[in-house]
């Protein structure tokens, strides 16, 4: 019998189709996401930047605190200390790169703080203590002239205002091994490094504390002269203020520095290649008996520190002022 066989129909193979749904699918960036993290940042940046700042000198506005009852206006003043702008010394063994974006944002920031101190306060008077550059002891004419340019730039001089720039600091002059034509050349570009101003009823005394710290007679000699005839030049009249880079000569076990100071150590006494943190003992008591000042302002070590100063018949006040720069090795830079 014969039988039909059943033609076998193949299965047909899967085939796999082109999804064009999916391929015109992308998934889409998230953009309302980055935009609200870029609004952050950029706020963030204001703040710290520009808002944080202004605040903080507002709440230093001279009406907020100064007790002034005369009639005449009172001369205001503001104390820079240690900018020492960022240079090829400041980090040897950085790559050039880094240290390129260190200097703008070094720099960025201490102009804008300057522009705002000059916005909201609008101190009649500016006084930087030392402590501009900080290789400027190394510099060879050229480099220091660029330099030189470079800090005018970063802090200008404002129109109708009084701007004294002309306390050396080690990091300008050196310490213990100062050239003559160093401290020539800052001379030349930024005063007389010793001198007295009248401002107000006081009378500043500006005084190279480091030249006159020098075992050579030669560096040490104009100084040396301005103390010996300072007392026949100056009136009697008016208090005096000291202006100087170091700090003078203190007990750190009883001459505390406050509660204003950021280091919980006291204040060192110590010197090293081109510095000293404090004048020699008897320097400074020859410095007080002569000046007698009232108040005393230093820089040098980057912390503020807040003491008494006694000299015969009568005593001092004297502070050592923040750096006012960002890369100064402080937490909160400062102006006084």
């Amino acid at each position: 019998m014969n039988t039909l066989r059943r033609r076998r129909i193949p299965k047909p193979i899967p085939r796999i189709f082109e999804d064009d749904e999916y391929k015109q699918y992308t998934r889409p960036h998230n953009w309302r996401l980055l935009s609200l993290v870029g609004i952050c940042w950029v706020l963030l940046i204001h703040y710290f930047e520009r808002t944080c700042p202004q605040n903080t000198l507002s709440a230093c506005q001279w009406k907020n605190w100064e007790q002034w009852n005369s009639p005449d206006s009172a001369h205001r003043i503001v104390l820079i200390a240690d900018p020492q702008i960022v240079d090829d010394y400041s980090y040897p063994k950085q790559f050039k790169i880094i240290n390129y974006f260190t200097k703008k944002l070094a720099d960025n920031y201490l102009h804008r703080n300057y522009e705002m101190i000059h916005s909201v306060l609008a101190p009649d008077t500016t006084i930087f203590l030392g402590d501009l550059f900080d290789g400027g002891r190394y510099w060879d004419d050229k480099q220091w002239i660029d330099e030189y340019k470079r800090f005018t730039k970063i802090f200008p001089k404002k129109i109708n205002r009084r701007d004294i720039r002309s306390v050396p600091g080690n990091h300008d002059i050196g310490f213990q091994t100062i050239r003559h034509k160093v401290v020539k050349r800052f001379a030349e570009y930024y005063g007389e490094l010793n001198d007295y101003i009248e401002l107000g009823n006081h009378t500043l005394v500006l005084l190279d504390s480091i030249s006159l710290s020098h075992p050579d007679k030669l560096i040490r000699k104009e100084p040396d002269n301005f103390l010996d005839q300072l007392n026949n030049r100056i009136s009697s009249t008016f208090p005096r203020i000291l202006l100087t880079h170091v700090p003078l000569f203190r007990n750190p076990a009883t001459q505390t520095c406050g509660s204003h100071r950021e280091k919980r150590k006291p204040f060192p006494l110590q010197r090293g290649d081109q510095y000293q943190t404090v004048i020699e003992y008897e320097i400074s008591r020859r410095i007080l008996n002569t000046i007698k000042p009232t108040l005393i302002f230093a820089g040098d070590d980057h912390d503020y520190c807040d003491i008494t100063q006694e000299y015969d018949g009568g005593a001092a006040r004297e502070i050592t002022v923040k750096s006012a720069a960002m890369t100064g090795g402080i937490k909160h830079p400062a102006n006084v």
